[in-house]
């Protein structure tokens, strides 16, 4: 690898590796990011930080072979969770026998079934060395992982949601919830709470545990036994896949019926439902942005965004979510999280954010939501139908059709949503190309319209991009 530079390509890389030479550049963004990779040589499936541990707890599945001879599973490779430090198992669960493949036949997988194995491992923040590795039971599967602390209880624990799997079922009937302390190093399984079906969800809320068990919602008071006791349940989901909450309210994702807004009234000792996405989405992630609006992502590839209205004279009206935005990202979204990669400083920005919201994808992306004011989204319109034109895609696909919202039942235009990606590309185009972009445009300065010049635009352009 060499640096180059030159009129052609000034500021650039050269890269040749066995088949062939790349010259490329890092932009500006990539140069703001420090990415390291842990390999696990296991699947991870959940991950959960805990700040006063300085740990990062991970539920992770790796794939063995039984060897039908002596019912043990081969381990296949060495992994986080059979290279840990400290390894404990499950209660009922017999130590594995760590067989390397002495026969031939099971090295190469030619004999036995493959099985998968779940673990909960405990990652150093600063080492990210996997200091214990926890193996569940036969079948068990950890499907949620959280953080928490309860009231009356200054410990932190780390709750973990798991289903019992088994290939005849097309349900999971069994599951639990296991509560573990980490202190002084040493993982400590403090409770164990068995349940009727897979703990899809987990988070802590309000000094309490809230969780989603297969078609129900169900709150958990922590006893001064350190035992989970149920306080309330919600059953008028499909599955409950997904949770997020505010305060007293707790969105749910459903897998079939779209978003769910319930209110927990503690006095009570129930869950209200409060308002409700009536279209048939198939939910894959959901994100509270404030009280009143909400995001889900679905499984055509499309996120949308929900509004509860406060305002509405009759009761049937404030029970509807109504739909104020759609658009189609043309990638799986599992996760949705508040956060950013970079640090903002209010003081330094004239482009206020209301929210950041971060979102991973199947694919691989991690991509950014930010809610910005009413006069900037309707200046970046303005920018992105003169980019349209301007900008050709790949496919000359336009631009309109390809961000429309779009599934099995419905295709609908994009609306409430800026392409920030399509925005990002003035700072490719030149001056000239800049100058048509601009042609017509006005913004605000001191209260006052004038007209954009190209300086104008690019400075906006580049503060949006630094939200990143």
């Amino acid at each position: 690898m060499s640096s180059l530079h030159s009129t052609t390509y000034p500021n650039s890389l050269a890269i040749a590796d066995k088949g062939c030479l790349t010259i490329g550049s890092i932009d500006e963004i990539q140069q703001k990011l420090h990415i390291r990779k842990v390999p696990l040589y296991e699947s991870p499936r959940r991950i959960s930080y805990q700040e006063n541990t300085q740990t990062f707890g991970v539920t992770s599945t790796r794939t063995e072979i039984r060897d039908p001879y002596s019912g043990k599973s081969v381990v296949q490779r060495p992994s986080a969770s059979t290279t840990a430090s400290s390894i404990t198992y499950s209660s009922g669960e017999t130590n594995r026998g760590v067989l390397t493949g002495t026969s031939k036949d099971i090295q190469g997988g030619a004999i036995g079934d493959e099985i998968s194995v779940s673990s909960f491992l405990v990652i150093d923040q600063h080492t990210f060395e996997v200091t214990h590795a926890h193996q569940l039971l036969d079948c068990e599967c950890g499907l949620s992982l959280a953080s928490a602390q309860f009231t009356n209880d200054n410990n932190t624990y780390y709750c973990l949601g798991t289903a019992m799997v088994h290939p005849e079922e097309s349900e999971p009937k069994e599951g639990r919830i296991l509560v573990f302390q980490l202190l002084e190093g040493k993982l400590t399984q403090v409770s164990s709470k068995d349940v009727k079906g897979a703990v899809y969800s987990i988070c802590e809320f309000n000094g309490k545990l809230l969780v989603s068990i297969n078609n129900s919602v169900a709150v958990y008071e922590w006893t001064a036994e350190k035992e989970l006791r149920q306080d309330c349940c919600y059953h008028n989901t499909v599955v409950a896949l997904y949770l997020k909450t505010k305060g007293d309210f707790i969105l749910v994702g459903d897998l079939m019926r779209s978003l769910t807004l319930l209110s927990y009234k503690p006095s009570e000792g129930r869950l209200e439902e409060i308002a409700h996405d009536f279209s048939p989405n198939w939910m894959t992630a959901c994100e509270i942005i404030d009280d009143d609006t909400f995001i889900g992502a679905e499984n055509s590839y499309n996120l949308f965004t929900c509004q509860k209205d406060s305002a509405a004279t009759s009761d049937e009206d404030r029970h509807h979510l109504q739909t104020i935005g759609a658009y189609h990202l043309a990638d799986f979204v599992n996760v949705f999280r508040h956060g950013s990669l970079v640090m903002h400083h209010a003081a330094e920005q004239s482009t206020p954010i209301n929210s950041s919201i971060l979102f991973g994808t199947v694919l691989g992306s991690i991509g950014l939501i930010a809610g910005i004011q009413k006069d900037m989204f309707e200046f970046l319109i303005q920018v992105q139908k003169k980019l349209s034109t301007i900008v050709k895609s790949v496919g000359k696909i336009d631009h309109a059709f390809w961000r429309s919202f779009h599934n099995d039942r419905k295709t609908e235009p994009s609306r409430g949503s800026i392409d920030g990606d399509l925005i990002e590309c003035c700072l490719d185009l030149n001056r000239t190309q800049l100058k048509e972009v601009v042609s017509g445009l006005q913004i605000d300065e001191d209260g006052m319209k004038k007209d954009c010049t190209v300086d104008d635009l690019i400075k906006i352009i580049e503060e949006l991009s630094r939200i990143h």
